[in-house]
């Protein structure tokens, strides 16, 4: 399903400009044009399209403004919004920045537009720069541009519990192409996941949205969703994801990042404990290759003490590092 690149478009203006009505009793043209962010001549069209389109409007005199009404019977009640309200809504709006592309990030900014046009006066003064002073700075997030048709056809596979026939390149670049019968989408480090039962695997697995080339939804393929699966099964005893054996990791920790690394929960199972110069993570996780990523991101500051596999696991990526930079100075 394909969606005009400009969210601005008229007829998206124009429903906005009946939702400002509807729920504030009238507007100035100027009201009306500052709302909608267009010149008060296009405001005026706007006007002039909705009379066209047999909308009940009339203008009347209030004071010395002339102000632009519908008739009573098809206004709406306006909303009113807590300044914690429009804060938690304009958060909410930034988080998913990451989305664009894939219709959700589109469809919020949709209902945020239209809840904007129908705030009150003093609300929507407040509200208006909202975008700028809460703002949301996503680290190296995932690229969707033109996978909206990839997300309809998932969202409505979940939605309606039916199949999807899918085609996905693995890390080797081999193409698989089998039917899935979808249940969540999941978020995951700025990233979307599709959690599913694999009719080619046999088995439930998780699968990346980067890697599908190609859905389809089979309409009127329907499946059972079942009853005694829950999304927080996929990471439960994880750390991230991927799944592997029961491992206790320890961790070391320079002073240096001891105040981040007890800042924050990694995992269910971490118990921190003090030591000279620094402090020990301990956890008991199912599988270590996202732990790998993770220690190393910390530079020399971390040392992975046990087990013993996952130490030489990321030493060896270390020598590798060092071997890569080594002779690379100045020239």
């Amino acid at each position: 399903m394909s969606r005009p690149a400009d969210r601005y478009a008229p007829a998206r203006r124009i429903e906005l400009l009946r939702a400002l009505l509807s729920a504030t009793g009238g507007a100035t043209v100027y009201e009306i044009a500052e709302r909608l962010a267009v010149s008060v001549r296009t405001a005026l069209r706007y006007l002039q399209a909705m009379e066209s389109a047999g909308e009940p409007l009339y203008e009347e005199m209030d004071g010395r403004r002339k102000v632009w009404r519908l008739m009573t019977s098809a206004r709406q009640q306006t909303i009113t919004l807590s300044t914690a309200q429009m804060v938690a809504l304009a958060m909410s709006r930034r988080v998913f920045d990451f989305l664009a592309g894939t219709g959700f990030k589109e469809d919020l900014d949709a209902v945020f537009e239209r809840l904007e046009s129908t705030l009150r006066r003093g609300d929507f003064v407040a509200a208006r720069n909202l975008d700028r002073k809460i703002y949301d700075v996503n680290e190296a997030p995932h690229r969707y541009e033109g996978r909206i048709d990839h997300v309809d056809a998932i969202v409505t596979g979940l939605i309606r519990e039916q199949r999807l026939a899918v085609a996905y390149v693995r890390t080797d670049g081999q193409e698989q192409r089998f039917e899935l019968d979808p249940y969540s989408l999941l978020v995951y480090k700025k990233g979307l996941y599709l959690v599913g039962f694999s009719h080619h695997h046999q088995e439930r697995r998780t699968f990346s949205l980067d890697a599908f080339s190609e859905v389809e939804w089979l309409r009127g393929a329907g499946f059972e969703y079942p009853e005694d699966y829950h999304p927080s099964q996929i990471a439960e005893g994880a750390f991230g994801l991927i799944k592997g054996a029961p491992t206790r990791v320890e961790i070391r920790f320079d002073e240096a990042v001891t105040r981040y690394v007890r800042r924050r929960l990694w995992h269910p199972s971490q118990v921190i404990t003090e030591v000279p110069g620094g402090i020990v993570l301990t956890m008991d996780v199912l599988g270590t290759v996202e732990i790998r990523s993770w220690v190393l991101s910390f530079g020399d500051k971390a040392e992975v003490l046990a087990p013993a596999a996952l130490r030489e696991a990321v030493a060896t990526e270390l020598r590798r590092a060092a071997l890569r930079y080594a002779g690379g100075g100045d020239q």
